[in-house]
């Protein structure tokens, strides 16, 4: 890509978008023409093309180096731009990604703000330097996640709308980057939208409201800025994203009976937030749209972030509440009477369980097991199976005897994998996105175009051969579900775990005597040790393993592991003759394993295993 005659330096935290409006307007430029110097939009393309949201959350390599070479910046400059880093911190990012639906597209959840973000007026106006004077301040790339609702900064709620055009009145989910990227000589902190009276069409003025010079934004309590601090201390991506994820999705499925019971909750709001929030759901419920449709409203986050950052402030109160058990099962109570109100809360239920923590599937237990609906979700009459009966990594035994015969060309580890999803597909009526979630399957490692001929590499039979095996192992699991264990307890149960120390020294107590060298036995190979145990209980794929123990270790010192894990892997899992010390350390290891599913099985653990030193 050809450099451009002059760039600009990032601003600290500035998104894609903000920083292609600010490059255009340096160079007196539509910010379209920039796209299409820099490789965001192809140079061949005819009239205006929008810029996919896709840009911002999970750019192809190549166009972020083109962007980068064309732009004088890094690669990780270029990269810093993006939401691609908090993809393990952010759910909602998580269930943008993956295999595009229908026609190479896949819309963004409602909880990710991608062509309209709020925004803080301060901050649009720079702080005074000479580049910021002339191009404004960022638009920064956090205003487009739904739990970023105050700058911290400024102490102020983030504004979602012009103040003069009232734009946008709605946020569909996968709107474009950037509202007329063809308008030329727009200040970066201009509204783009149409002015009032100029109708919609592409030729008409823009709106041109100067965002950084509106009126003092509503000043949040000292409470909810601690609570923003805290969230966005939570998405810093130096940190475990597991526990974001758990954290996040709490507030949001919380946030989700709040909508649905409203205004049950309102006791636990701010006074003076009552309002905006009381307007917010009278302006939902007597929506048309919204009317019938109980899940829009649990699922789909407050544009105006005041009523964002109050509704996230009550869940938060809720779920650290002395009795938030009590509270949320009243709140469930008074929300989900009928059976198709029940069968909507299970739908929004299902989508999220899969990053959401213990204790509120704890919580939601009872719900689960109690509800009408989940009959009707978790043993459809048509498979007759649940996505608990199924492992995340396909049983070897089902494999050889419903696959190998039909001989789908693809490694054995991709097919089982496969295979995996789409059985939980079947069951959960949900995409393979979905339920590779459930399943605790990272999102980049789901193979595009499972049901595309492509992938099938050139095998035409191969698609309709693996939909025939699908169906007669699903009949069978079918069959046989009153056998199986409930995988997804065990995952739960499992995650982020670690062979504790003591068990690990009664464990090693037990291996022979070696002549001459001894085995190390440090806490890389107990980290490997409970890899193993968490396959065998869990039936998840190795490589998806939780390494609590490697990722508290230092740079240095996880890379030595990472790169010594695979030989210690074979050892202890893969070799047919491993040896004495491998061969009696993977049946002390089975031993174990199979003792502690049968403990989580029959719910025998002590009341503190999860808190247990490792």
């Amino acid at each position: 890509m050809r450099p451009l005659p002059r760039s600009l330096d990032p601003l600290p935290g500035e998104s894609l978008p903000g920083y292609v409006l600010r490059l255009a307007h340096r160079l007196d430029l539509a910010p379209s023409d920039v796209a299409r110097r820099t490789g965001l939009l192809p140079t061949d393309g005819q009239g205006l093309v929008n810029l996919s949201h896709r840009l911002l959350i999970n750019p192809a390599p190549d166009t972020l180096a083109g962007f980068a070479a064309a732009t004088r910046l890094s690669h990780e400059e270029a990269a810093a731009l993006t939401l691609s880093g908090l993809s393990d911190h952010y759910p909602p990012l998580a269930l943008s990604l993956g295999p595009p639906r229908g026609a190479g597209y896949r819309r963004p959840d409602h909880w990710l703000f991608t062509g309209a973000p709020r925004y803080c007026p301060q901050c649009l106006a720079g702080d005074g330097s000479v580049i910021q004077q002339a191009h404004g301040g960022p638009w920064k790339k956090e205003w487009h996640l739904a739990v970023v609702f105050a700058c911290l900064e400024h102490e102020c709620f983030l504004e979602h709308q012009c103040p003069t055009c009232r734009r946008p009145d709605r946020r569909p989910a996968g709107g474009p980057l950037l509202i007329r990227p063809g308008a030329r000589r727009l200040h970066p902190a201009q509204c783009r939208f149409p002015a009032p009276d100029s109708g919609r069409g592409p030729q008409g003025k823009a709106c041109g409201t100067r965002l950084d010079l509106t009126g003092t934004p509503m000043r949040p309590s000292r409470k909810l800025l601690g609570l923003q601090r805290d969230l966005l201390g939570e998405l810093d991506p130096a940190l475990p994203g597991a526990a974001t994820t758990e954290s996040l999705t709490d507030l949001r499925m919380v946030m989700g009976f709040i909508a649905a019971s409203w205004p049950r909750s309102r006791y636990l709001l701010e006074p003076d937030l009552l309002d905006c929030v009381n307007a917010y759901f009278r302006a939902g419920k007597n929506s048309p749209a919204d009317r019938h449709n109980r899940v829009s409203l649990m699922n789909t986050a407050p544009a105006d972030a005041a009523v964002c950052g109050a509704l996230i402030g009550v869940a938060d109160s809720l779920l650290f509440a002395t009795n938030s058990e009590q509270r949320i099962m009243s709140l469930f109570e008074v929300s989900f009477g009928t059976h198709d109100s029940r069968m909507s809360w299970f739908r929004f239920f299902a989508r999220h369980q899969g990053t959401c923590s213990q204790q509120l599937r704890e919580i939601l237990k009872p719900l689960v097991k109690a509800t009408p609906a989940t009959v009707d979700r978790f043993v459809p009459r048509g498979p007759g199976f649940a996505p608990h009966h199924i492992p995340a990594f396909l049983e070897q035994d089902w494999h050889d005897r419903f696959i190998r015969p039909a001989s789908i060309p693809l490694d054995q580890r991709i097919v089982r994998r496969c295979a995996a999803i789409q059985l939980v597909c079947r069951a959960a009526h949900c995409d393979t996105h979905e339920a590779a979630l459930l399943l605790g399957i990272p999102i980049d490692k789901i193979p595009a175009g499972i049901d595309d001929e492509r992938f099938w590499i050139g095998a035409r039979d191969a698609p309709t051969d693996f939909r025939i095996a699908m169906t007669e192992l699903g009949l069978h699991v079918g069959e046989h579900r009153d056998r199986l264990p409930d995988y997804q307890r065990r995952r739960d149960f499992l995650r982020n775990w670690v062979l504790p120390q003591n068990d690990w020294r009664e464990v090693t107590a037990q291996l022979p005597r070696t002549i001459g060298k001894q085995p190390i036995l440090d806490d890389r190979k107990r980290q490997v040790a409970s890899i193993f145990i968490w396959t065998r209980v869990t039936g998840g794929e190795h490589l998806f393993a939780p390494r609590p123990l490697e990722h508290d270790q230092p740079h240095h010192i996880r890379q030595a592991w990472a790169a010594r894990r695979p030989t210690t892997w074979h050892q202890l899992a893969g070799r047919s003759d491993p040896g004495p010390h491998y061969a009696t350390l993977r049946r002390l290891l089975g031993e174990y394993a199979d003792d502690l599913a049968e403990e989580i099985d029959a719910d025998a653990l002590p009341a503190n295993w999860h808190t247990r030193p490792r």
